[in-house]
């Protein structure tokens, strides 16, 4: 069996965020592809991926139980670890298929996210539309709930500019239903024909 791709590709924090392409097969050889990921990048033998009953994936003992986040999108895999606090990761591959940015953003983005993507060319409101929903939902699986409430949080209208410079380092006050994060996104191009997009959130409270 080939070993599989990974490397680091976001840090934020004391956080860090590896894409692998695992070996085919499922839950639980992407759980071994992510652990053996961030052993290795994390140089910590010590680190273990387990299943909570509701399937939330998280750390055995000496770490934080929520220190890891994992997200899968075709054959590539995301996944982070942060040793002292809750994490969050989300994964997306660009389709240009039957995505409409504006609308989507309409429908679920805050008022004024959705009034900045409409003031862009197509190309970048398609790659902000993205950038947003990947920022979005890392920050909140840090929450544990997910987007389970809706992704009109955290409204990143007032960062626009560090959303679409990769790896930009973003720190936002505890607010709505968030606490304290640092939050940082990425566009990636070469592990798939389109681009990727990756984020990465760490609790700070």
């Amino acid at each position: 069996m080939t070993a599989a791709r990974s490397e680091v590709v976001l840090t934020v924090a004391n956080a860090i965020a590896i894409l692998v392409r695992p070996a085919p097969g499922g839950r639980h050889e992407r759980d071994e592809a992510a652990e053996a990921a961030l052993r290795r990048a994390a140089q910590r033998d010590d680190l273990s991926i387990r299943r909570r009953p509701t399937d939330r994936p998280v750390l055995g003992p000496p770490y934080h139980e929520l220190g890891v986040s994992l997200s899968h999108r075709a054959d590539l895999l995301l996944a982070a670890f942060a040793p002292d606090g809750a994490v969050g990761v989300d994964i997306e591959i660009e389709d240009t298929s039957g995505l409409d940015p504006i609308a989507f953003a309409t429908d679920h983005f805050s008022p004024k996210e959705a009034a900045a993507l409409a003031a862009f060319d197509s190309a970048t409101a398609l790659e902000m539309c993205y950038r947003l929903w990947v920022a979005k939902e890392a920050a909140l699986k840090v929450t544990g709930r997910g987007i389970f409430d809706g992704v009109d949080e955290p409204d990143l209208a007032g960062q626009l500019d560090l959303v679409r410079c990769d790896s930009a380092s973003i720190r936002l006050d505890a607010r709505g239903r968030l606490p304290a994060i640092a939050l940082t996104v990425t566009r990636l191009a070469g592990w798939t024909d389109k681009p990727v997009y990756c984020a990465v959130a760490k609790n700070l409270s």
